[in-house]
């Protein structure tokens, strides 16, 4: 019978089918094909863990091993020569990536030698949906702002006693529209929401304080993220830090402790640094009106007041 794996790869990521009774060298076989890599090392499972590909092991059977439906995460344990580019093609410049603000980029990873990787600070966008895409990208999700803002929206509508308009600070069907559109920011409420939804941990610590807020305690699983007053990050584990996005490990679980205070230590690098806003006194500019205030109570105040949501922080020198 044959079975489906999933292969994540430095290169990005493919799917293989093999007969379950075949020999795990031929899985080896298939994801040399796949990925272009001589030596590597395969981890499976969550949390991750080795899979066994001495020569001695690669005589089992692929069933022995339970990978059905499991996707495989390629470590190259070798660095393959880049291919030569092409004289008829003009290269490119690569685009400007977001620079964390106030903050090195050396200073957004911090090695975990014990787990043979490094924890690392994966910077979102700067374009009001951090939050969802934080979230959403740590759960794997393509488009994850426009999904999880629907979503945010339907569980308000069929959660009526829950989400009133006492709790919401506005008429329900309104927060609803307005969560919809992309230029609003997400937080607490949308935060709880999402856990319920997928039923996982979000532990998000505050760069500032570095209090761990925890929305959905009980979860089997968690997910990390960091909020530095009026922005949210996604922390991540690699193995390398030269690999894509696209292997981070970004889900562990709950009872795993060891990975929140390592969080913690990351963030209080990240508050040393200064990688935060003082929401209390911080001037901010409505990018709707051009209106300045000082605060978050005023930034709320001219929200209710407009129904504008678009807001950023003024540098002031």
């Amino acid at each position: 019978m044959k079975i489906q794996i999933r292969i994540r790869a430095p290169d990005g990521q493919s799917r293989i089918e093999i007969e379950d009774d075949s020999k795990l060298s031929d899985l080896v076989g298939l994801v040399k094909e796949k990925t272009n890599l001589n030596k590597f090392s395969l981890k499976y499972g969550y949390p991750l863990k080795n899979l066994d590909i001495s020569p001695e092991a690669q005589n089992t059977l692929v069933k022995d091993h339970n990978l059905r439906g499991e996707t495989l995460v390629v470590a190259p344990l070798d660095t393959p020569s880049p291919a030569p580019a092409a004289a008829s093609e003009p290269t490119q410049p690569a685009p400007k990536p977001f620079t964390p603000k106030g903050i090195e980029p050396d200073e957004t990873s911090l090695e975990w030698p014990e787990r043979g990787g490094h924890l690392v600070l994966r910077v979102m966008p700067d374009d009001n949906s951090c939050m969802f895409t934080a979230f959403g990208g740590a759960l794997g999700l393509e488009n994850p702002s426009l999904t999880l803002r629907r979503q945010v929206a339907d569980y308000i509508n069929e959660h009526p006693e829950q989400y009133s308009k006492a709790i919401l600070g506005d008429e329900p069907w309104r927060y609803r529209a307005r969560m919809l559109e992309m230029d609003t920011w997400g937080g607490a409420i949308e935060l709880s929401i999402l856990s319920d939804i997928y039923k996982v941990e979000i532990s998000s610590i505050d760069v500032k304080t570095l209090r761990v807020d925890r929305f959905g305690e009980n979860m089997e699983n968690r997910v990390i993220i960091v909020y530095s007053g009026i922005h949210y990050d996604r922390i991540a584990f690699t193995m390398d830090l030269s690999y894509p996005v696209e292997v981070d490990e970004t889900r562990w679980k709950t009872d795993d402790g060891e990975v929140l205070e390592k969080a913690k230590q990351l963030a209080k690098r990240l508050q040393g640094m200064h990688y935060y806003t003082d929401t209390t006194d911080f001037v901010i500019k409505c990018e709707v009106c051009q209106w300045i205030g000082q605060g978050m109570k005023e930034a709320e105040k001219h929200r209710k007041e407009t129904k504008h949501d678009r807001f950023g922080e003024m540098e002031i020198r």
